[in-house]
């Protein structure tokens, strides 16, 4: 295992920079608070669409579910098969009634749907919970870099906390998803190049299946790898990926057809996904089975065994890509949800303390000054994490599940029913909130436990609440029509040019200085050539950059995509 070496670090920093100037290269974009929160509906598909899939995992993919890999071998892939498996339902039936519902906020339509008290009470109970779940990102990130770095966790923690807040409070929505696409271009080649070295270090496929233990290639050899816990995780996450950040990747493009490519997207690159990232911790388990020794003091050894095994096969300047690339993936994440809290407390929090209308600039100034609270709080709160010496996995499923279950089924079945009653959807969030919460600091639930006795719930209430009302409980007028205004808007396609106009050069803008930075990115790799490396390190290399060139050719075509269109039509006649 190779120790992290200057050149490393230099390559973190550059892309430290890059981050940084692209939240101040897309100031310009933020006129007003729709721009802030929702790109002023206009970013382009792709980008919205690769945002949204690295929104979907953080450096927690590659401490705690790669810690389950190193332990329990296939289920994490088949857990991550779940998660792609969500998108198709937001491809059937979220993504066009998202866009459709013309908000700037995930809470925003509930007190159309339900009421105001829904409302209020989904965004204060999202934002306090979700507080904690982003905070596990930045805690497991801080793991990640510590383990490979020896730099310590509480230092990385502050690092990462600033340059992500900078980026998120002069960029906005804008900064955070071409910052999320960055990361995946760096993220997607150095995956996959690292794959196929853990393959080919242990002597190719069979060899490879062969030498893991058997029991990681089975289902049902321990806690987290049963049947019941792979079930209960997908319907938790067809929640939580169908609802909050990704639901304002969803409305933050111009026509329903695009969000619909957003979910294929997701699902196409999850569904690989899950067959690339989890292999380097296998084979980890296979070159350093006793990952414990090599941190006698950690709470949760096993949850660097991709830092291990990335620095063990990855010649010097990957490593510090791969570095980059795990700050990539916290980055986006985290940042995504900086910018959805600022939206939350802007758009739905704030208006109901304030008699008065505000106007676009104001609303605008207060998003600024939301994530920058919320960008001193959850520093805050994952250095309180690193104290407490817990599992970032166990973590992560205590707080996602408790809201994702809590807020996704009325969230969804909103959308889809009018039959269930403005009160039904208030009534069983704060029930399963409470159950959910009363479960896991008493009963000791996990995730299984909190879907099978809490999600049922749902579905009663709800719906048997519709039949309340109708024999018991008349709802007044008022209720009703809001429901029937909203389910109209539902039902009413986007109408582009009325209700976004022209988009202008924003395309040809943001493709254009996509293909320049990532072209920048190929040929700094390059250079690592220079540095005395076997051939075997080179190829790699050549690999790395010549996939990321591909992909920057690939966006300059896009970048003149308008160009090519009017000469194909001049051509023509």
């Amino acid at each position: 295992m190779k120790p992290v070496e200057m050149l490393d670090y230099f390559v973190i920093i550059i892309y430290m920079v890059i981050t940084l100037g692209v939240g101040f290269y897309f100031m310009k974009f933020n006129k007003g608070a729709s721009d802030f929160f929702k790109g002023g509906n206009q970013i382009p598909w792709l980008v919205s669409g690769l945002s949204a899939f690295m929104t979907g995992f953080s450096a927690w993919t590659f401490t705690a579910a790669s810690g389950i890999a190193y332990d329990h071998g296939l289920i994490i892939i088949l857990l991550y098969l779940g998660n792609a498996l969500t998108f198709l339902f937001g491809y059937w039936l979220f993504a066009v009634r998202w866009r459709r519902a013309r908000i700037s906020s995930p809470m925003e339509y509930l007190s159309d749907r339900f009421d105001q008290p829904t409302r209020q009470t989904f965004s204060w109970a999202t934002v306090f919970f979700d507080l904690f779940m982003v905070s596990v990102w930045l805690f497991a990130l801080g793991k990640y870099v510590a383990v490979a770095t020896q730099i310590p966790v509480e230092y990385v923690i502050i690092g990462a906390g600033v340059i992500i807040l900078i980026y998120c409070l002069v960029g906005g929505l804008w900064a955070v998803v071409i910052t999320d696409f960055l990361q995946g271009v760096i993220l997607l080649p150095f995956t996959i190049i690292l794959a196929f070295a853990a393959v080919y270090k242990l002597g190719g496929i069979s060899e490879f299946i062969s030498a893991v233990p058997p029991e990681m290639l089975t289902i049902g050899h321990s806690e987290f790898s049963s049947w019941i816990f792979l079930v209960s995780w997908t319907v938790m996450v067809i929640f939580g990926y169908n609802t909050r950040a990704h639901a304002q990747r969803y409305y933050s493009v111009d026509t329903e057809k695009s969000a619909k490519k957003i979910s294929l997207l997701n699902f196409v690159l999850f569904l690989l996904g899950a067959f690339i990232w989890f292999i380097p911790p296998m084979a980890a388990r296979v070159l350093y089975p006793d990952i414990a020794e090599m941190w006698p003091n950690s709470a949760n050894p096993e949850e660097g065994a991709y830092a291990v095994i990335s620095l063990t096969l990855l010649p010097h300047g990957l490593i510090g890509v791969m570095l980059a690339a795990i700050f990539s993936a916290s980055m986006s994440n985290i940042s995504s949800y900086y910018n959805l809290f600022s939206a939350i407390i802007t758009t739905d929090i704030v208006p109901r303390f304030i008699k008065k209308p505000l106007n676009d600039i104001q609303m605008l100034f207060i998003g600024r000054m939301a994530t920058l609270g919320v960008g001193i709080i959850v520093p805050i709160i994952a250095l309180i994490m690193v104290v407490s010496g817990k599992s970032a996995f166990n973590l992560m499923n205590i707080f996602n599940s408790i809201i994702s279950i809590a807020y996704g089924p009325p969230a969804l079945i909103g959308f889809l029913s009018k039959k269930a009653p403005h009160w039904s959807g208030l009534v069983y969030f704060i029930i399963a909130l409470v159950l959910g919460s009363v479960g896991w600091a008493f009963l000791g639930w996990n995730v299984p436990e909190n879907v099978l006795y809490v999600t049922p719930l749902s579905i009663v209430i709800m719906f048997g609440g519709a039949w309340f009302s109708k024999h018991f409980l008349k709802e007044k007028p008022e209720y009703i029509q809001n429901r029937d205004h909203f389910f109209e808007k539902l039902n009413t396609p986007i109408d582009v040019k009325k209700e976004v106009g022209d988009p202008g050069n924003i395309e040809r803008i943001v493709f254009g200085f996509l293909a320049k930075t990532t072209s920048f990115i190929a040929l700094l790799s390059l250079t690592f050539l220079w540095i005395d490396h076997s051939g075997d390190d080179n190829i790699t290399i050549l690999l790395y950059s010549g996939i990321t060139l591909s992909f920057a050719i690939f966006f300059f075509v896009l970048s003149k995509r308008d160009q090519l269109k009017t000469i194909q039509q001049k051509s023509g006649n």
